[in-house]
């Protein structure tokens, strides 16, 4: 893929007099540059060409860390899971504005009242085009009540799927304070807590 794209999901709603970016995906060539639920500007993580990972954001000192390796962009096979984050509806006033010039892209927006909780995951995957059935299996299915945004323009396709109801979240606060997380297993593919698996999650408090 030569030429840049780039997708951005945003809520439907205007806080504080803006629409606010949930995420954004942006092809280079056989790179992708992306953000899952964005709360800070300049934060983002990169899947590059040669299969590595990185993130840059306040807790790598705003400097792209490497954080994990898998195929080339351009090779890969069935489905990966890129990326999961968590958002409290709350903090959305903090998120980055959509802007006039953003408008050049292609923009899926969000009604955040059709979810229920306060908080909101949202779990990214990646799939090999025409693969669909994969996501078909039982252990492969969202959990009730979820939304699911496909972007089949690219390759590979883009599954981006938004959580925001009591029973179905994977990751929330256990308490207002954000004191700690409570996380859940539901299959395969939507899991923060699976048997032998690491997890690390960054998270941000703004005044």
């Amino acid at each position: 893929m030569s030429v840049k794209q780039k997708y951005i999901i945003a809520t439907k709603q205007k806080i504080s007099g803006y629409h606010r970016k949930l995420a954004w995906f942006s092809f280079h060539g056989n790179d992708l540059y992306y953000a899952t639920s964005v709360i800070i500007d300049g934060s983002h993580s990169s899947y590059h060409k040669d299969g590595s990972i990185w993130r840059t954001s306040p807790a790598t000192s705003k400097k792209a860390k490497l954080t994990k390796k898998h195929y080339p962009l351009c090779q890969l096979q069935g489905w990966f899971n890129l990326d999961f984050g968590m958002l409290l509806k709350s903090a959305l006033c903090n998120s980055p504005e959509l802007r006039n010039r953003d408008q050049k892209h292609q923009i899926s927006y969000v009604d955040i009242d059709e979810f229920p909780s306060e908080t909101l995951n949202l779990v990214v995957d990646l799939l090999e085009p025409g693969r669909q059935e994969l996501f078909l299996a039982d252990d492969m299915l969202p959990p009730k009540d979820a939304q699911v945004i496909e972007i089949k323009s690219t390759d590979p396709w883009l599954f981006v799927t938004i959580l925001g109801h009591d029973h179905n979240l994977l990751v929330s606060p256990y308490d207002a304070d954000f004191k700690g997380i409570t996380c859940r297993h539901f299959n395969k593919r939507y899991s923060a807590n699976a048997p032998g698996k690491r997890y690390g999650f960054e998270a941000y408090k703004k005044d």
